[in-house]
């Protein structure tokens, strides 16, 4: 019988392996490229920014981005790597930046401050002064925690030395002219309507903005949702179009790129020699992987998964298990004729049966409407004029796993679309869950529910701080959103900033690349 020639294994050498596809990693590649290492990116869990089902091209879920300019870390990365205009050329102006639908009331959230009074005086005439002072005191809030993230804290802080940093850009934030009289990460703007139905619904507003799960600290319901009181924005194809705009630089730098959107190159193994990171392997390669650093942007029980067996429960890997999903973000896309719609209704709308009932599937469906694109096969998908998506996502528990599980979520989101779009079956044109719908089965698509919700057992600094940048071994370092997770998308570009600090300093400075 004809064997197959292997040619024989080699060492491919690289000063920098980022590990994984969440967005904190491809920042923090693109930049120690762009400064001039050598850097490989492999796209271990990359699943594109869309996927197709029936003739589609549909979201994974739905993506709400704040302005960047508003995001200090994510200023200074993208213009860094030359992208503040191709960024802003993508981000497309929700109108209005959120709606909220309630049992008596429908509110338009707008950044404008004038439009807002009208819409507060309008649904709650008797508490429209209150609640406009509450806004008035969220944008100040969120001002000044700005300040205290431009002065760029080490967070999570480890150690007396980045603690003390941490309390002097908390004091440097409280003394600006101005300065709200409460510190940073204390204030919060709603304090005495915390019971108002606005006010609850705001909350559960954040929930779909973090990736942390428990009650929400200040700092992170102010930059939350202060972000988005200056402007939400929607990615037709998703968060992942953010992420390959940021990956394309690291080969425009002479970085290396394995797998890519959609068509991932995932790890098979992580190795250790000693105390440092030696290599990785990839399930497509007889290759061994070599780097002087290691960026992990894939979630923490992941990189357990990938180490030697002895390994995993070793005293060095145990902080790993501190941070877990507790639950996760399940989608209907429903496409539907643009007639179904109510000229009303937002483009990023939140739908509650109850504002004191919580933020669980039975109480609260997020919505966002994004124009329905058929795929093309190759080259961009085609958008068709007269048809809409209708991306509906509501959080389940984690361990939800079974078909007729998820097909039970699927109906009940159908009915909360229903009440927010009465009569929308008339006008239903397809509908898919991508955890039902893409291929390798069951298990694959319960690994599309990627928007989790995270539980710690680990000390959280200012209630938004996970994993520690610095990982358990010498040469390992996270920037994934395990980092602050309480900060959402802005917390992303954080770990990612972070994360390529360290590595510079553990490595050595080399010039920028012109």
């Amino acid at each position: 019988m004809a064997q197959t020639f292997r040619p024989p294994a080699t060492q491919r050498i690289y000063d920098v392996c980022i590990l994984g596809s969440q967005l904190g990693g491809i920042v923090a590649g693109a930049l120690l490229a762009r400064r001039g290492f050598r850097v490989l990116h492999v796209a271990h869990d990359d699943r594109g920014p869309t996927y197709t089902d029936g003739g589609y091209a549909l979201p994974w879920g739905p993506a709400v981005v704040p302005s960047p300019r508003f995001m200090p870390a994510a200023e200074a990365a993208l213009a860094e790597l030359g992208l503040s205009t191709d960024v802003a050329r993508v981000l497309e102006p929700s109108d209005p930046d959120l709606q909220l639908l309630l049992p008596k009331h429908r509110v338009d959230v707008w950044r404008d401050p004038a439009v807002l009074r009208t819409e507060l005086r309008r649904e709650w005439p008797g508490e429209a002064d209150a609640l406009e002072a509450g806004f008035a005191t969220l944008s100040s809030l969120y001002d000044f925690a700005g300040f205290f993230l431009k002065a760029a804290p080490p967070l999570p802080p480890e150690g007396f030395g980045e603690r003390h940093s941490v309390k002097k850009a908390l004091k440097l934030a409280s003394t600006a002219p101005n300065a709200p009289r409460e510190p940073v990460g204390v204030g919060r703007p709603f304090a005495d309507l915390a019971d108002h139905e606005l006010v609850r619904s705001l909350g559960i507003v954040h929930r779909f903005l973090t990736y942390l799960d428990g009650p929400p600290s200040p700092l992170s319901q102010v930059r939350l949702l202060g972000g988005a009181l200056r402007g939400t924005h929607r990615l037709a194809h998703g968060q992942g179009m953010l992420g390959e705009l940021i990956r394309r630089r690291i080969a425009e730098s002479r970085g290396e790129l394995r797998g890519g959107p959609g068509e991932p190159a995932p790890a098979s193994a992580i190795e250790l020699d000693g105390g440092r990171v030696a290599a990785i392997r990839l399930a497509d390669s007889s290759d061994v992987h070599v780097a002087r650093a290691f960026v992990m942007a894939i979630d923490a029980e992941e990189v357990r998964r990938l180490l030697p067996e002895g390994e995993r429960d070793a005293r060095s890997a145990r902080a790993l298990g501190g941070i877990r999903p507790r639950r996760r973000l399940f989608t209907l896309n429903l496409i539907v004729k643009q007639a179904a719609l109510p000229p009303a209704l937002g483009e990023n709308v939140l739908a509650l049966r109850d504002p004191a009932g919580g933020d669980g599937l039975d109480n609260a469906v997020f919505l966002q409407v994004l124009p329905a694109r058929r795929d093309a096969k190759k080259g961009s998908p085609e958008t068709v004029p007269d048809e809409r998506v209708v991306c509906a996502s509501a959080y389940l528990p984690a361990e939800v796993a079974t078909r007729e599980e998820l097909a039970q979520a699927s109906a009940r989101i159908r009915e909360a679309v229903a009440d927010a779009i009465p009569f929308f079956e008339r006008h239903l044109v397809g509908e898919s869950a991508p955890v039902l719908s893409v291929p390798g089965g069951l298990a694959a698509g319960v690994r599309q529910l990627s928007h989790p919700l995270y539980e710690l057992d680990l000390d959280s600094t200012l209630g938004v701080t996970g994993l520690n940048v610095r990982g358990p071994w010498k040469n390992l370092f996270f920037a994934g959103r395990e980092v602050l997770p309480g900060l959402g998308i802005e917390g992303d570009f954080y770990a990612g900033i972070q994360a390529a600090g360290h590595v510079i300093a553990a490595l050595g400075r080399k010039e920028v690349l012109k």
